[in-house]
C-alpha cells in the first residue's frame, strides 16, 4: 500500500514538473516571437533546423517523468532530420564541388553547373515528347498568370499556401504522432529520413536546373515565379519575404527529384491504409495540388514530380519491409527472452513497450 502511494506520489510530481516545464517552454516560444533570441532573429522560428530544435524541446518535456529512453528517442529522431536538412544545405558546395564547370545564370549574381543545365534540356525534351510539343508550365503560365505583383489572381493564395506547407507539415505530423503513437512516429520519421536522404542523392547524381532556370538560358520559353505573392491577400507578406530571401539560400539546382511533392506523397502513402474515405479524399486532393503549384509556379517539371512520388512509395515500402525483417528476425527471440517489457519485440513494439507511461 506504501509503495502504490509513492508511486502515485511521484507521478503527481512529475507531472506537475511536465506542465510547469510546458509553460516555461511557452513564455520562451512568446519571448523568441516578439524579441527574438541571441542566434535568431525575432518571429516564427520558420528555418527548418530551428523549428524542430523546438519540437525536439517540447516533445523532451512532455516525456519527463516517463521513461528515459523517450527523451533519448525524441532527441534522436528529431535530431536526425535537422542532421539530414543540414546535409542538404550542404548539397549546394558539393554539387559545385562534384560536377564544377559552373556558368552565371543570366540576369541573376549566382552560378549554376553547365551540368545541371545539360540535364535540364534533357528532362524539358522528354515532356515535350510526353505532352504532344507543350511544356506543362509553358501552357499553364500562357493561360494563368497574370504579370502584376501588385494585383495577382486570388486564387494564388491556394498555391501559395499549399507551397508553403512542404516546410512545415511532415514536421508537425511527427510531432502530433510523438504524443499519440510513438511507435507510428518512428516508422513516420525513419520513412521521412529515408526520403530525403534519397532525395539528397538524386540532386548529387543528378543536378537539374529548374523550369525558370531554364527559361533564362533559352531551353523554353519566358517562365517566371509566381512564389507566394499572392499571400499579402491573407496579410501573410512576411512568408512571402521569407520566400524570397530564401531563394538564395537554397540549392537553385535542386529539381529532380521533387521533394515538395515526395512529402505530399508520403503523407498520402503512409496514412492511405485505414484511413476514411473523406481523409482518403484529402489525401489524394493535397499532391494533385501541390503538383499543379509547382508546375504552374516553374519551381519544377512534372517528371520531377513523378520520379519524387516514386521515392515517397518506396521510402515506405522499404520502412515496412525492414519492420516486417525486424519481426521475423526476432520471433524467435521472443520466446527465449524472458521477463523485461519489450525484449524481444519488433523496433516499432519496444517503443510502446518500453516503461510503463504515466498518464498527462
Amino acid at each position: 500500500m506504501q509503495a502504490v502511494r509513492w508511486e502515485t506520489l511521484a507521478a503527481e510530481r512529475w507531472r506537475l514538473a511536465r506542465w510547469t516545464a510546458l509553460s516555461l517552454y511557452l513564455s520562451l516560444f512568446v519571448y523568441q516571437y516578439v524579441h527574438g533570441m541571441p542566434w535568431t532573429t525575432k518571429g516564427l522560428p520558420l528555418e527548418r533546423e530551428q523549428f524542430i530544435a523546438w519540437m525536439a524541446l517540447g516533445a523532451s518535456i512532455w516525456s519527463l517523468g516517463r521513461d528515459r529512453r523517450e527523451i533519448l528517442l525524441a532527441i534522436g529522431g528529431f535530431g536526425a532530420l535537422a542532421a539530414c536538412f543540414v546535409l542538404y544545405d550542404y548539397t549546394r558546395g558539393a554539387i559545385d564541388n562534384v560536377w564544377g564547370n559552373p556558368t552565371f545564370i543570366p540576369q541573376t549574381p549566382v552560378s549554376a553547373p553547365v551540368q545541371a543545365i545539360h540535364n535540364a534540356k534533357r528532362l524539358i525534351t522528354a515532356e515535350r515528347a510526353l505532352f504532344f510539343g507543350r511544356l506543362p508550365t509553358e501552357w499553364l503560365q500562357d493561360h494563368l498568370y497574370l504579370p502584376s505583383n501588385q494585383n495577382p489572381p486570388k486564387w494564388e493564395v491556394l498555391t501559395g499556401l499549399t507551397y508553403l506547407t512542404h516546410f512545415f507539415t511532415v514536421y508537425l505530423i511527427a510531432l502530433f504522432m510523438w504524443f499519440r503513437d510513438k511507435a507510428r512516429w518512428l516508422n513516420w520519421v525513419r520513412s521521412l529520413i529515408l526520403l530525403i536522404a534519397l532525395g539528397v542523392t538524386g540532386y548529387l547524381l543528378y543536378p537539374t536546373a529548374p523550369p525558370w532556370m531554364a527559361a533564362k538560358f533559352n531551353l523554353m520559353g519566358s517562365t517566371v515565379r509566381p512564389g507566394t505573392r499572392a499571400l499579402k491577400y491573407i496579410h501573410l507578406n512576411y512568408a512571402d519575404r521569407l520566400w524570397n530571401k530564401g531563394q538564395n539560400l537554397v540549392n537553385l539546382v535542386a529539381a529532380m527529384p521533387s521533394l515538395h511533392m515526395a512529402f505530399t506523397v508520403l503523407i498520402g502513402v503512409f496514412f492511405w491504409r485505414g484511413a476514411r474515405p473523406w481523409l482518403r479524399v484529402i489525401l489524394v486532393a493535397y499532391p494533385a495540388i501541390m503538383l499543379f503549384t509547382l508546375v504552374y509556379g516553374g519551381e519544377h517539371y512534372v517528371l520531377d514530380c513523378l520520379v519524387g512520388g516514386l521515392l515517397a512509395w518506396l521510402a515506405v515500402w522499404l520502412n515496412r519491409r525492414y519492420v516486417g525483417w525486424r519481426e521475423g528476425a526476432t520471433s524467435a527471440a521472443k520466446t527465449e527472452t524472458a521477463g523485461e517489457p519489450g525484449e524481444g519485440l519488433p523496433a516499432v513494439e519496444q517503443v510502446e513497450a518500453v516503461g510503463a507511461y504515466s498518464s498527462s
